[in-house]
């Protein structure tokens, strides 16, 4: 197959994402194979789950880089640039590496969707950066999510909740079972404890799952899933702060902005206590959104907050760049300053201490970008600036 160019691969890519999302194995595996199998050259770690899976693959990377390591992670969607989708040892991938990696890909033949490209590129990348180590975020369930194909020395599942039911299952038990499909038999694999009810369903499955009970807020939790999962793997843990944006992220000013990219009610639910601990008395709400399922019970526990803890003004805004056009109408009382770069200048001359965003990854990222933190080192998973 003859060679693309840099733009041309790119636009290859961007092409791919008319395709849609069509789960199966069949094509990636078939690539894989075109491909020389770079997830063999690769110890990979493969982690499913509703929400915190994206930290919890943070906190594993963290600890084999700290520990001399080198480490490939694959994690989606991005908050700022496609480049961040694929780190290695922390640091997003310069767009050369990426480039070529879409060529090499592009040169397998198959039909692939935008998903099932960039996971392949990532092996591909990681693998010819010397890479030992991968670390492997599920983007949809997981029994038939492109990462179910790669070998894996261990697995990890984070808190489940009820998501995607039109593709994964109506109730929490069939979509427990869905997650639990990325065991493979004979591979460690930990749970985050969940219901008896769950706990049966994913037996079912993975029989040799082990059950790990953590608490704390969401960082706490993927931190102490990290830590059991290497433990059990006699792998190295090194325990120290991991930058993970727009989840929980921090940014000191005057004021200070938090930043919060909670995707779905389960999400918003689990944050809003350590929200509660950090607002003070001035406060101030930007809020946007993407479609949502559920959008009643993703509201609630915002509404809630408002109620129990006043902001001295509500922005409601719509973000940019998503995969889907933004909600331009919801049932939350506020002034609509359409442009997340303007809503947030406004927000900033306010007479407060801190501005809560919330609501979409995109809205993160579009805030994140307009304040100038969008750097190979803001988005280092090691950094430290804020």
């Amino acid at each position: 197959m003859e060679r693309l160019s840099a733009v041309t691969v790119r636009d290859w890519l961007e092409r791919s994402k008319s395709a849609g999302m069509s789960l199966g194995l069949e094509r990636v595996m078939a690539a894989l194979e075109t491909l020389g199998r770079p997830d063999k050259s690769l110890r990979c770690i493969h982690v499913a789950g509703s929400n915190g899976k994206g930290s919890t693959c943070a906190h594993l990377a963290a600890s084999l880089i700290r520990s001399g390591h080198q480490v490939g992670l694959f994690t989606s969607p991005h908050v700022l640039r496609i480049e961040e989708r694929i780190r290695i040892n922390g640091r997003p991938i310069s767009i050369g590496k990426l480039d070529s990696a879409l060529t090499i890909v592009h040169s397998a033949g198959e039909k692939l969707t935008f998903f099932e490209i960039t996971f392949l590129a990532a092996l591909v990348a990681c693998r010819d950066a010397g890479c030992e180590y991968m670390i492997l975020e599920t983007g949809l369930g997981g029994r038939l999510d492109a990462t179910r194909t790669a070998e894996v020395i261990g697995c990890l599942i984070t808190a489940i909740s009820l998501e995607h039911s039109d593709i994964l299952g109506v109730t929490i038990e069939e979509i427990a079972k869905e997650k639990a499909a990325i065991a493979r038999t004979g591979i460690p694999i930990i749970v985050k404890k969940p219901a008896e009810n769950i706990q049966k369903a994913i037996l079912e499955i993975a029989p040799h799952a082990r059950f790990i009970a953590v608490d704390g807020n969401i960082h706490d939790e993927a931190q102490s899933l990290a830590r059991e999962l290497l433990i059990e793997l006699k792998l190295p843990w090194k325990e120290g702060p991991v930058n993970w944006p727009a989840r929980m992220q921090t940014i000191s000013g005057n004021p200070t902005i938090l930043l919060d990219a909670a995707h779905n009610p389960s999400g918003i639910v689990k944050v809003m206590p350590q929200i509660i601990t950090e607002l003070p008395e001035k406060w101030l709400l930007i809020f946007g959104s993407s479609p949502q399922n559920d959008l009643e019970n993703f509201l609630k526990p915002l509404i809630s907050l408002i109620e129990q803890c006043p902001p001295q003004r509500v922005i409601l805004t719509e973000p940019q760049g998503g995969r889907y056009p933004p909600l331009t109408e919801f049932p939350l009382r506020g002034e609509w300053i359409r442009n997340p770069a303007e809503a947030i200048e406004i927000a900033k001359a306010e007479d407060c201490d801190l501005i809560l965003v919330i609501g979409s990854l995109y809205l993160c990222g579009n805030i994140l970008q307009y304040l100038g933190k969008d750097s190979d080192d803001d988005l280092d998973i090691l950094s430290q600036s804020s």
